[in-house]
């Protein structure tokens, strides 16, 4: 009996030890509850897109967070589907996440024909993503705009959805440094209610 306590004991005291060992430190200045690592800077592409539909700076990136756009209207049950129509927007617009992930837009879409587009996108390790007009050619103008790129299997994808615009990218590794940037990258959602990215 008295070596089963000993034994509990010592598999008790083993259990705590191991529990030290696993829990980790805040990072960031002491006192603060800061749980995020602060963002580096994002890797510099080598050589900006250039050529028609590249040729304009990008919004600057916010350095807090952006804010939410608010809630979409309960409207109840649709009585009817969504009347498909061409997307019409243009939008400049950059954002900050909570993730310290950034996007820069700047798109310009009349009658579903794309007539500028550029995009960067960067991860707070220092991946960055971009995409110009002059490397895609648009194959659909509805109902969602697709761009494919001229060369590699890049797509992208724009529609609208009540207020908000989406721009999604999928296959795009070639247009990201590192490659694997691609993995953690989110669309970009554009609000006009609220003219935000998100």
């Amino acid at each position: 009996m008295r070596v089963s306590q000993v034994a509990r004991r010592v598999a008790v005291a083993l259990s705590l030890a191991l529990l030290a060992s696993c829990a980790t430190e805040k990072v960031g200045k002491k006192g603060e509850d800061e749980v995020f690592e602060p963002a580096k800077p994002p890797v510099m592409a080598e050589k900006a897109p250039s050529g028609k539909g590249a040729d304009r700076p990008l919004p600057a990136v916010p350095l807090k967070p952006t804010p939410p756009s608010p809630a979409a209207p309960a409207v109840g049950r649709p009585k009817k589907a969504m009347e498909a129509k061409p997307l019409n927007v243009t939008f400049r617009c950059a954002a900050h996440d909570e993730r310290h992930h950034t996007a820069q837009a700047d798109i310009e879409v009349a009658d579903g024909n794309v007539h500028y587009l550029r995009t960067r996108l960067a991860t707070p390790q220092g991946g960055v993503c971009e995409f110009a007009l002059p490397d895609f050619t648009q194959t659909q103008r509805m109902p969602s705009v697709e761009l494919k790129a001229r060369s590699g299997r890049c797509t992208l994808r724009m529609w609208e959805q009540g207020p908000k615009v989406t721009l999604a990218y999928s296959n795009c590794e070639q247009y990201c440094k590192p490659s694997s940037t691609m993995d953690y990258i989110l669309p970009i959602l554009y609000d006009r209610r609220v003219n935000r990215c998100n």
